[in-house]
């Protein structure tokens, strides 16, 4: 089949568009008929993933395999045969015959099926070998991708780092190029929760729109409009942005609604995420501004389908839309086969507790690590003190810029071994390949927990995860993690040999002095700490005077043996006046 297709047109080898003059998409299929050689299927159907086995290939698909793309936009990844860039609700449980399951490797969630079997333009093929690097689908895309392009509506329960971002942009890239646009109108609208995975989503769609005459953009709060309004002045083909900002848009941007008016797809990426972060007002907000649900073609990812996402599908999708699972009940859940420890420490000397457990993990060949804080001002606290004992590591939290934060990310990503230091904004959506180890320190919920420790293990690969808690937050914990295998175990001995804390202790003890590099990181986190856990009292069943009290024993073992001074007006906005023990400036 040819490749080129001018404007976007349909180029040689492409099956004969299926549309219904909405949006390049069947009506639902007349009495339940339709799908792969005709096959019968009931609404709603449910599709299971392909089975685990053994390789049915005598290549080796594990060495082009379609995880997530890179976080850089423009990045040209591998080649076939090398590593992968990066590498970097309820429904009927009837299934509908989709000929012989493709076999899933020993990878995890590989199969042996080729993306270039799928019904897509020459061009999309061309940018996922050549640019990608992939040769073979991950379990998501063979069970999502024919789907898709068969025009239905979808519910995909699937897993970050399965490869599921290139299983929604694939098939509607194809809508795009069987139905092309009109010029201005946008076709494609991608939802993302955080402008960290909006960023990964674009720089694969650039990926695979290489070859192809569509452009795309990328929206996120925290820059300029003005930035936007520049981009948004020329073509604009697929949008990936995050709900506030669109909203903004929406609201503000003068014919920018009108550009969503002829709307082909629209996705939704980590829905019950958007929905955890209050996103709901919004998504509603949105949909407002867009055509009827029956004039176009909606696609739901999401790792969970809790009760409120069940009220979107409601809402968002057609009444045939299909239900994809790729995830399973029994292999739903990480923190179910990982292992997991707690650690307890002294709240003053639970920095050496955390660089004790970080000199063990450094002593393994290949570590990768990921360290969870509650506050950005304590991630980046902890990240200093580790530069400052001469030892690389990354950071990413609110308080660095998005290049920075993206530039760490790609660094973290494609890094063989390493240390980052974060706050939530890595605890879902973002692919880091082969981390081994997950450290989260201090309070946390069950499901912060379960979707942090969800950066190790991931698309079939080992990992372990541990938990820090001082002394008083071990009881609160072990009641909300009620049900997870965390085992306690005593702190590591620190090893003589490669031990930190000498160097630890001697940072931390001139670290008082107020023209120290350091201690104004260290009084900024103190402040954090102290709002964190001024949210945290009826958990911890503590008043104020002993929230005070712990800050103050936190500051002494972070090299501030008087606590740091804080402003009246934050003192005031913390509820915490007349409280004993805190230092007015």
């Amino acid at each position: 089949g040819g490749g080129g297709g001018g404007g976007g047109g349909g180029g040689g080898g492409l099956p004969p568009a299926r549309v219904d003059g909405q949006a390049g998409f069947p009506p639902p299929p007349p009495g339940g008929e339709g799908g792969q050689g005709g096959a019968k299927r009931s609404r709603n159907r449910r599709r299971r993933p392909p089975a685990e086995g053994g390789r049915g290939s005598s290549e080796d698909p594990s060495k082009s395999f379609a995880g997530e793309a890179p976080l850089a936009a423009g990045a040209e990844g591998v080649q076939n045969g090398g590593q992968p860039p990066l590498e970097a609700a309820a429904a009927e449980n009837n299934e509908a015959d989709l000929g012989p399951a493709p076999v899933a490797t020993e990878t995890g969630h590989i199969t042996n099926q080729p993306f270039d079997g799928l019904p897509v333009h020459q061009n999309t093929k061309r940018a996922i070998a050549q640019v990608l690097g992939y040769k073979y689908m991950t379990q998501v895309q063979h069970a999502t991708c024919p789907v898709i392009l068969e025009g239905y509506d979808v519910l995909a329960k699937a897993k970050t780092g399965t490869g599921k971002t290139l299983a929604f942009l694939i098939p509607s890239i194809e809508v795009l190029v069987r139905s092309p646009a009109d010029p201005g109108n946008i076709s494609i609208l991608v939802l993302s929760p955080t402008r960290e995975l909006a960023s990964q989503i674009t720089a694969e769609a650039e990926a695979l729109l290489r070859f192809h005459p569509f452009k795309h953009m990328c929206m996120f709060g925290g820059r300029p409009m003005n930035k936007d309004h520049r981009a948004l002045a020329g073509q604009v083909d697929v949008l990936v942005a995050t709900p506030g900002r669109l909203v903004d848009h929406l609201e503000n941007t003068r014919g920018f609604a009108e550009r969503l008016g002829n709307l082909k797809i629209l996705i939704f990426d980590e829905a019950d995420q958007m929905l955890d972060m209050g996103f709901k007002p919004a998504i509603d907000k949105i949909v407002s501004y867009l055509p009827h649900r029956e004039s176009r073609q909606t696609l739901l990812f999401s790792a969970t389908v809790p009760k409120l996402l069940r009220n979107v599908v409601g809402t968002t999708l057609r009444s045939h839309h299909q239900v994809v699972d790729t995830v399973g009940e029994e292999v739903e859940q990480t923190h179910e086969h990982v292992s997991q420890t707690l650690f307890v420490s002294s709240l003053d000397t639970q920095l050496h507790a955390l660089f004790t457990l970080l000199d063990q993990q450094l002593a393994i060949p290949r570590h990768k690590v990921i360290v969870f804080f509650a506050t950005a001002r304590v991630t980046g606290f902890v990240a200093q003190l580790y530069s400052a004992l001469g030892r690389q590591c990354f950071e990413i939290h609110s308080r660095k810029s998005q290049p920075q934060r993206d530039k760490a990310s790609r660094a973290f990503a494609s890094c063989h071994q390493g240390v980052l230091f974060t706050s939530d904004v890595s605890a879902r959506g973002m692919d880091y390949p082969n981390v081994t180890f997950v450290l989260q320190v201090g309070l946390t919920t069950k499901e912060q927990y379960i979707h942090r420790l969800g950066r190790t293990a991931r698309a079939g690969k080992s990992g372990t995860g541990a938990l820090l808690v001082a002394e008083f937050e071990e009881r609160p914990m072990q009641n909300e993690l009620r049900g997870v295998p965390l085992v306690p175990a005593p702190l590591p001995a620190p090893n003589p040999a490669s031990s930190s804390l000498p160097q630890l202790q001697a940072l931390l003890a001139s670290m008082a002095n107020p023209r120290h590099p350091l201690h104004q990181s260290a009084a900024q986190s103190y402040q954090a700490w102290l709002g964190f856990y001024n949210s945290n009292l009826r958990k911890l069943g503590w008043n104020k005077p002993h929230l005070v009290q712990m800050a103050n024993l936190y500051a002494r073992g972070i090299g501030h043996p008087t606590p740091p001074p804080l402003l009246k007006r934050t003192v005031g906005k913390m509820g915490l006046r007349d409280v004993p023990g805190l230092v007015i400036q």
